[in-house]
């Protein structure tokens, strides 16, 4: 389904195929480089996307990632469209293109409390420390930060914001603006309770809401809410 993203005149180009042009001994199953035993990274993606896309582009995803709470944006889990044609070098290397965008973003199912058992939501609501697991200590990163992978989303938000604060501080003020209890419920009510259950909305609203709360804390921007 991710390639029907695509219109006809783009080419669908999943990460992997950055990655290994320039890190030619990465291991897809380890995602690492074998060569430089370099870990799948903020810097790997960056390196392998310099002079392709701005990297505030990229950023976006990993921030959106950080919300939701999503483990699993690995290296076919994002993608470019490019405008042109995909040629390969004798060397089965990639040589090209003209125009390339970050494809929409999809597969991102690992995310949203998706894998809470329904018939067991209420411990969340009792137990705090059940919660904060939720929240935090178990909420990690497929994409690590330089060779420290895993990584929990929020420690990776902190060495986002002392890194690169100029080049996502906008994604967390458009956090700020637009998260909030009001177009949560908005959104949750569009499913029918047989769909989403009631607990599940109670939850993901709780679990929206105390992670928007810590990015905007870790970003020293004011919460209204």
């Amino acid at each position: 389904m991710s390639y029907n993203i695509k219109d006809n005149d783009k080419n669908f180009i999943e990460g992997i195929e950055f990655i290994q042009a320039k890190y030619p001994y990465y291991d897809k199953d380890k995602l690492e480089d074998i060569y430089s035993n370099r870990k799948y990274s903020i810097q790997m993606i960056e390196n392998s996307l310099k002079g392709i896309i701005d990297m505030k582009d990229f950023y976006k995803i990993i921030i959106f990632d950080i919300l939701i709470g999503n483990s699993d944006r690995h290296h076919s889990n994002w993608a470019m469209l490019a405008k042109g044609t995909v040629y390969k070098t004798p060397e089965d290397m990639l040589d090209i293109f003209l125009n390339y965008n970050m494809c929409p973003l999809y597969d991102n199912g690992s995310s949203l409390c998706a894998y809470e058992d329904n018939n067991n939501l209420e411990i969340f609501f009792k137990d705090k420390m059940k919660f904060e697991a939720l929240v935090n200590t178990k909420s990690k990163s497929a994409i690590g930060w330089e060779n420290e992978r895993p990584i929990r989303h929020f420690e990776l938000l902190k060495k986002i914001k002392g890194n690169a604060y100029e080049l996502t501080v906008q994604y967390i003020e458009k956090i700020k603006t637009n998260i909030n209890e009001e177009n949560i419920d908005k959104i949750l009510n569009e499913f029918d309770n047989n769909i989403i259950s009631i607990s599940m909305k109670k939850l993901l609203k709780m679990y929206l809401l105390e992670r928007r709360k810590r990015m905007l804390e870790i970003y020293d921007l004011k919460d209204e809410v």
